[in-house]
């Protein structure tokens, strides 16, 4: 048996995929809190971060002094400028640390952009297919970029199930993919940006044709965040149910 375990840790993100033969992070924050979902070996196949905010890589220093050991680490592909704010100089450099410390260690690290080839998986292991949804290279590098137009958008497939995982993708990230692609969801969707109104765009959100949606998020950490206009337009585009983890807590889903 398959789990794939949509975690509440606040207003940030954090997912874990257990197969029989391998355990995969994608997004960290507060993963100390459920070390139980951790293989006890403390070896992990593969951990993706998204982009370089603390409320998604934060986890990594926890498995960084734990001696967890990651086989491939794979994390957005942006650059940062002078003056960037988007992302402050401190936490890019935190960030960059930990997988330099990893890499040191043997791991594989990789910041891809979206594939482009769609016959085959961008990485098919243990019974999960990982495709690379975004970002857009031209996206992802252009003059006006900020962070969360270069976040990685994946979608993991495991047997007939599919989740969706868009960390805090940007709407020009997002409508790429929805312009771009097709059956990109059709099952689990995990929304953009903790329920923001920024990420939460409808051309996607419709296109994603989601059973169920899970917002990561917790009232009062931010203003309008989760957004009652964001929050509306994924009910409205949801077909079964939407899930919010602090309302429902971890969700988990035994495949």
């Amino acid at each position: 048996m398959s789990t794939v375990h949509n975690l509440n840790v606040g207003c940030a993100d954090a997912n874990v995929i257990v197969t029989s033969t391998a355990t995969f992070l994608v997004d960290t924050f507060g993963i100390e809190s459920f070390t139980h979902l951790l293989p006890a070996n403390k070896s992990l196949r593969g951990v993706f971060v998204t982009h370089q905010h603390a409320d998604h890589y934060g986890g990594l220093k926890y498995l960084r002094d734990n001696r967890y050991s990651i086989e491939c680490l794979f994390h957005s592909p942006y650059i940062r400028r002078h003056g960037d704010n988007s992302v402050t100089i401190e936490e890019w450099n935190e960030h960059n640390d930990h997988v330099e410390f990893f890499r040191k260690r043997g791991t594989k690290v990789y910041s891809p952009f979206r594939q482009t080839d769609w016959s085959k998986p961008y990485w098919s292991t243990d019974g999960v297919e990982f495709r690379m949804l975004g970002p857009a290279e031209h996206i992802a590098k252009s003059d006006t970029r900020e962070l969360h137009d270069a976040c990685l958008v994946i979608l993991a497939s495991l047997g007939c199930r599919k989740f969706c995982l868009t960390g805090d993708a940007s709407d020009t990230n997002l409508q790429q993919i929805a312009e771009q692609t097709t059956n990109y969801c059709d099952d689990v969707l995990s929304a953009s940006h903790h329920g923001s109104i920024n990420g939460a765009c409808l051309d996607f959100i419709k296109k994603a044709r989601a059973k169920y949606t899970v917002v990561s998020t917790k009232s009062g950490v931010y203003e309008n965040v989760p957004h009652p206009t964001a929050v509306q337009r994924y009910r409205d585009n949801t077909s079964v149910r939407l899930y919010r983890t602090d309302v429902d807590g971890t969700i988990t889903w035994d495949l």
